[in-house]
């Protein structure tokens, strides 16, 4: 039973909607969970009437983390308060070997009305995202073939825009809506295989028109890409009318999202002190809310890259406080491509690569096509630990969906074709990614491989002197990149390049490196 689609999940006198993430009693009440309850649920109801061991539990709920049988405890007593009266009924307990679900389960397709109503909602702003409300598309006529159609159209618009991290969408609301939401409208008119879309983005509470366009859609077999480009322009647009609301309000009127916002923003700009900059604006939102889990995820990104450590710190030490972050971000929100691509490049970097491939492949698959930012941190987690070819089938096609990408995922795409073997390629792309972020480390390294590989060697001799001059401790930093490299055969390349350029780079590498080199 899979939960990638909408469905409603419906048990004894309950019902779970995968949609929202709710579970209604039979009276249609909401009843709270808390995230691992939630998951403890999710699991037992997609594996109904099957004994579960405490082991399997605890390896599918905590994965790649420690925790002690006293966590499922607390977790199963969550659930069975939830439950109330019909607990006993419905989740059985076997003493010394584990747990049971003993109802049967169905499974609907959820209509979109049940994809997330706000009824229930107060007037409040989401924590860790903007409000958006979808209304259903207009047909152009009153014909039964052209208001499904315009049905049909608006799920599979619903189906992608629903997979935002940023964006929480929603299709009805009660008034008033809360401040600082949208609302999008349209209507479709089909011609052929190529239906005409018209779009219209407005700010909920006052009707300002932020953006409207005409398009048309491919045919459906080239529509999900369409679409992915689509949401990619939707949810630009939102997060930059949120950056700009957030830069306008005193600090006392910031909201942890806003945080998380002007964090974003100077994370994207690549320098050291602007990472610093977003790492207090991240650790403000965690302060405010500390179930966000997005401003964890950024946390633990800024941690493992830190290029400079400081005094009376060392890099293990802030890479274990990475890893926790990312953890942190997973068990919070573990269905966030975001938060479980951070994850797996934490892990990369702390060399534990079987476990990051997993939690990579994972991330792609939670993500879209155009989810540039979690496509990027599961390609270099895969490119770390070995899979460079997959790192390139992540990557490679959300960057060609947006002829603008910034500079950090072009950076990236560079090094893994570069490490796939494609060098006239991986230059192209390096060099594009330097016109917009010149000062950027990791692009400089890789240009200086991929220069001496394709025999410019002035190219590579000039990456080089613009490497030492930004940063002073490049040895330093080369040689830490060097040892999470899981391919030998890689650092070899990088070590050949370098001192093809007249650096002694051996005398910089760890013992470990040196050793497997002779």
């Amino acid at each position: 039973m899979g939960v990638d689609d909408r469905a409603v999940l419906r048990f004894d006198d309950f019902a779970l909607d995968t949609a929202s993430g709710t579970l209604r009693d039979a009276h249609g009440a909401e009843i709270m969970l808390r995230p691992k309850a939630f998951a403890l649920l999710l699991f037992l109801l997609e594996r109904p009437c099957v004994l579960h061991p405490r082991e399997a539990l605890l390896d599918a709920l905590w994965p790649n983390l420690a925790v002690t049988d006293d966590s499922l405890t607390q977790c199963v007593g969550d659930l069975r308060r939830a439950l109330g009266d019909r607990a006993t009924a419905v989740l059985r307990t076997v003493p010394r070997r584990g747990y049971m679900l003993t109802t049967t389960v169905l499974r609907e397709t959820a209509p979109a009305s049940a994809f997330a109503p706000l009824s229930s909602m107060s007037a409040a702003v989401p924590p860790d995202g903007d409000l958006l409300v979808f209304e259903a598309l207009e047909p152009a006529s009153d014909d039964a073939e052209a208001q499904r159609f315009a049905r049909v159209l608006g799920a599979e618009l619903l189906r992608t825009f629903s997979r935002s991290e940023t964006i929480l969408v929603h299709t009805r609301a009660t008034h008033p809506l809360p401040p600082e939401s949208f609302r999008l409208s349209g209507a479709v008119r089909r011609g052929g295989e190529e239906p005409e879309l018209s779009l219209l983005l407005e700010e909920a509470d006052n009707g300002r028109v932020v953006w409207a366009d005409q398009l048309t859609l491919p045919a459906p077999q080239r529509r999900e890409e369409a679409l992915a480009v689509l949401f990619a322009r939707l949810e630009t647009l939102v997060m930059g009318e949120g950056l700009r609301r957030a830069r306008q309000k005193p600090a006392q009127a910031l909201r942890s999202y806003d945080y998380v916002r002007l964090g974003a923003a100077l994370y994207g700009r690549g320098g050291e002190a602007e990472k610093h900059e977003a790492e207090q604006h991240f650790l403000r939102a965690i302060a405010m809310d500390p179930g966000i889990a997005i401003a964890h995820a950024f946390v633990a990104m800024i941690l493992m890259n830190r290029v400079h450590v400081a005094e009376g710190h060392d890099r293990a030490a802030e890479r274990h406080r990475a890893l926790d972050f990312a953890r942190q971000a997973v068990e919070l929100k573990p269905r966030s491509s975001f938060s479980v691509a951070a994850f797996a490049y934490a892990l990369a970097r702390s060399k534990l690569w079987d476990t990051a491939i997993e939690n990579a492949r994972m991330a792609v698959r939670l993500s879209t096509l155009s989810a540039i930012g979690p496509r990027t941190m599961a390609a270099v987690a895969l490119l770390i630990s070995g899979e460079a070819a997959e790192a390139l089938l992540a990557l490679q096609p959300a960057i060609a969906l947006d002829p603008f990408s910034a500079a950090g995922p072009r950076s990236a795409l560079g090094t893994v074709l570069l490490l796939t073997g494609r060098r006239e390629e991986a230059a192209a792309e390096l060099r594009r990614a330097a016109a917009h972020l010149p000062d950027f480390p990791p692009c400089l390294r890789s240009t200086v491989v991929a220069a001496v590989e394709l025999g410019r060697m002035d190219e590579a001799h000039e990456a080089l002197a613009r490497l030492r001059r930004i940063d002073p401790d490049w040895l330093g930093s080369l040689r830490e990149f060097l040892s999470f490299m899981r391919d030998r055969q890689v650092v070899e390349r990088f070590l050949n390049a370098f001192a093809a350029c007249g650096e002694p780079v051996m005398d910089c590498v760890s013992p470990s490196i040196a050793a497997d080199r002779g």
